[in-house]
């Protein structure tokens, strides 16, 4: 029974220490250390600096260099269609036949009634070379040589206009078959055998387009195309034999193999959307462009040596257009700061105001992270951190390219 007592009091000694323990560091008013446990687990960018290329976005469509709409210049029923639908031609290449029958008998009116003048342009210059000797002679007067005269003049002119009849019937006989203007892609045919059709008439026979190079019309803003004239007169433009070059890319992102350049930009802003077109030129040896086809353009306009970027994963932008990053500091607390940003590469965005090379800020839990929180870095393998520490180098890479 003495030993229960003793056991049971030293228990109650034991615990009256603990509680005097918490009173007193409660009365005291201290704070417990902060435990790794407490603090805000992130991944961190370290901000680094590259040759950035400088490059315009722009969106806008394809275009053949050459464009012909095939048209009749006679009027006439179709034989025949020399063609296939979709292929490719050379110019010079018959690819309708028109009924001639009727033009061949206008060309061959018309080199009658040309014979028939040169026959009356023969006698009137027999009888206006007698009338010229006996004129000298006294022998006729003078009134009959002019008039003999006159009928020769007339004579010749019928001649004239003779052969120019025949020279037209002539080129409406050539009409009747339809040749390609241009060399290129022909598309489908609107008329069949049999059809009728008109001189000049507004629908065309078929269209034939250029396919290799191809235009490639991009919409630029005002302030946007005047940054990029300033940049060409200052010799920043990353140039190919004289022109800026141009990197195509589809619509799913894809980049086309062949590189074009930049041919010229319109005088006048499209006052409907505020635009100035600008015209690139692009290869198109195995006619993948097609006109018509929704392109993205990239200008490069030059280089910023040794730009500030960062991680687009670390920046926050807030509806007033202003925009930040949480700095992780020396004590490992995150500080708000807000910066200004300039261009985008690749999967960063040049600072052009706020960081500095060197500093690390957070990549995630963005949205749990305030001014002043405990954050702890998550350590990354050792692949990871060899990547994170060559940040700079899809930059200068793709500018070596």
């Amino acid at each position: 029974m003495f030993l229960l007592y003793r056991i049971k009091k030293s228990n109650l000694g034991t615990l009256s220490a603990a509680v005097g323990a918490l009173l007193l560091l409660a009365s005291c008013g201290g704070e417990t250390a902060p435990t790794q446990a407490q603090a805000l687990p992130i991944d961190v960018y370290t901000v680094s600096t590259a040759d950035v290329p400088v490059v315009s976005r722009l969106t806008g469509r394809a275009n053949s260099t050459r464009r012909a709409e095939v048209r009749p210049q006679v009027s006439g029923v179709i034989q025949k269609r020399l063609f296939t639908e979709g292929s490719n031609i050379e110019e010079g290449t018959q690819l309708y036949q028109i009924d001639p029958a009727l033009y061949q008998a206008q060309y061959d009116s018309a080199k009658a009634t040309l014979s028939s003048a040169k026959a009356n342009l023969h006698t009137a210059k027999l009888r206006a070379d007698r009338y010229r000797a006996l004129l000298n002679k006294n022998a006729v007067s003078r009134q009959d040589y002019d008039d003999a005269n006159a009928t020769y003049l007339q004579a010749a002119a019928a001649v004239e206009q003779a052969e120019a009849s025949v020279q037209t019937a002539e080129i409406n006989l050539a009409y009747t078959k339809v040749y390609a203007p241009i060399s290129g892609r022909i598309s489908r045919s609107n008329v069949t055998e049999g059809a009728l059709v008109s001189a000049q008439q507004a629908d065309p026979m078929t269209t034939i387009q250029q396919l290799d190079p191809m235009y490639v019309d991009l919409g630029q803003s005002v302030e946007d195309h005047l940054q990029m004239r300033n940049a060409m007169e200052n010799g920043h433009f990353k140039m190919v034999d004289g022109k800026a070059s141009v990197d195509i890319y589809f619509s799913n992102g894809d980049k086309y193999p062949y590189q074009g350049t930049l041919e010229f930009s319109e005088v006048s802003v499209d006052e409907t959307t505020g635009m100035v077109n600008l015209r690139a030129i692009v290869p198109n040896p195995k006619q993948v462009l097609l006109p018509g086809m929704f392109l993205r353009g990239d200008i490069n306009e030059g280089v910023i040596p040794n730009a500030v970027i960062v991680d687009q994963n670390a920046v926050t932008r807030e509806a007033a257009g202003v925009s930040y990053v949480m700095v992780v500091d020396s004590d490992n607390k995150v500080q708000r700061r807000n910066v200004k940003l300039g261009t985008t590469y690749d999967k960063y965005f040049v600072v052009t105001d706020g960081l500095k090379a060197g500093e690390k800020v957070a990549t995630s839990n963005l949205q749990k992270l305030r001014s002043g929180t405990l954050v702890s870095i998550i350590d990354l393998p050792d692949d990871a951190a060899a990547a994170e520490g060559s940040s700079a180098a899809p930059a200068d890479a793709q500018q070596g390219q």
